[in-house]
């Protein structure tokens, strides 16, 4: 009896080895964590609030405060992969943000915020995932925009999504093999309203070029919310309205952005070009009236001194459409300088600065027309200045795992 169990046993194991031969099979925990104090010049503080009719006023006050992920957010996540054979693989991915100086998690309710997302990759015809992810801007654009500076350098309150500000929920997505320095994106995120298949879901498209020195790129992004029955944001696609340049957009009923870049490195230089278009469409439930449109135009340099320092720079312009009738465009000027220290692969320290002027008219949260506030890139969403100025410094220290 002994000798059968032995075989068995023995049977067993080399099942099992085999097996695992054949369907070799990873898990790889990572994360970023990321800590600094910021200060801020002008954060623009509620003295009377608002309605339709009559808007909020705002006393600025300066900050200075713990910052979490002021260069990367903060992250911890499960990447996993299952060879299938022939070159097939299985592959999910969670991710979730959270705030290093709290613990908490950075989207109260959702645990895998920035991404969860399943599906096949393939040698020969590219990856298909399913769930919570990344648009072609994002995957396709970012590196080579104006987030050479990280959030404090894109364009005021992320306008363009250069800072990836937005996942989508519900989403198809097909990425292709890199064929010979191409790379191309399409995704479809699924409104699931019931009766219809056009509403509140999304739509991406994208291409990038990278080939030695050269680096150009477009990208497409159309996001849906005429499910809406109230002036809110309800589709597939995050919404992205925490700053004063976007506040009074909330309730749109489509929103499309266009985004493009182009760079060039030279030796230890890299100088790039960057443009986002920006468009806001009304339905009858919202607080604006008419369509609105944004371009945004933008240089940036990275300059890598020694392996250890790198310095970054670039500028920006933001033009938008009068919001009414009378109304001056609005007009954003920023400008944006980081160095890294690199103390190994995986740990750096950084020091970030950043500048921006706003004039013009644009609209509040309630659809009144108000003067146009400064709102630094990403990272001043939700402390957008209660004037048209407003200066951030930043310094910290991140480390990969």
């Amino acid at each position: 009896m002994n000798k059968t169990l032995l075989t068995l046993t023995s049977a067993g194991c080399l099942a099992m080895t085999t097996g695992i031969a054949h369907a070799q099979s990873s898990v790889t925990l990572y994360g970023i964590v990321d800590a600094g104090v910021s200060y801020i010049n002008n954060v623009g503080t509620v003295a009377s609030g608002g309605a339709a009719g009559n808007p909020a006023t705002y006393v600025n006050r300066s900050r200075t405060a713990f910052a979490s992920g002021s260069d990367y957010g903060d992250r911890w996540g499960l990447k996993g992969r299952e060879d299938l054979g022939d070159g097939l693989a299985a592959i999910f991915q969670l991710e979730n943000g959270f705030n290093v100086g709290s613990g908490a998690f950075a989207s109260s309710g959702t645990e895998f915020n920035r991404q969860a997302f399943m599906g096949l990759t393939s040698n020969q015809v590219g990856s298909l995932t399913f769930g919570r992810q990344y648009e072609a801007i994002t995957d396709l654009l970012e590196s080579y925009g104006p987030d050479f500076t990280g959030g404090i350098g894109v364009y005021p309150g992320d306008l363009s999504n250069y800072d990836n500000s937005i996942r989508i929920n519900n989403s198809v997505k097909y990425t292709t093999l890199n064929w010979n320095g191409f790379t191309g994106v399409v995704l479809y995120g699924l409104g699931g309203v019931a009766g219809s298949l056009g509403r509140d879901n999304t739509i991406s498209i994208g291409g990038n070029y990278v080939r030695g020195s050269v680096v150009v790129g477009a990208a497409y992004l159309r996001m849906d919310n005429s499910g809406a029955t109230t002036n809110a944001w309800s589709g597939s696609a995050d919404g992205n309205f925490g700053s004063s340049v976007t506040a009074g957009y909330a309730g749109a009923k489509r929103v499309q952005i266009a985004d493009a870049v182009a760079a060039y490195t030279f030796n230890a230089l890299t100088l790039g070009l960057n443009y986002g278009f920006t468009q806001y469409q009304p339905s009858a439930f919202s607080s604006f009236q008419q369509t609105v449109g944004y371009n945004s135009f933008g240089v940036a340099a990275r300059y890598v001194i020694t392996p250890a320092l790198t310095l970054t720079a670039n500028a920006s312009y933001t033009l938008g459409q009068a919001v009414a009738e009378g109304a001056s465009r609005p007009r954003y000027q920023s400008i944006a300088m980081a160095a890294f220290y690199n103390l190994s692969t995986r740990t750096a320290f950084y020091v970030y600065g950043g500048y921006q002027h706003a004039n013009g008219k644009t609209l509040d949260a309630y659809g009144n027309v108000v003067s146009a506030t400064a709102s630094l890139g990403d990272s001043a969403n939700g402390v957008s200045s209660g004037s048209g100025n407003q200066l951030m410094a930043k310094v910290g220290i991140f480390s990969k795992f």
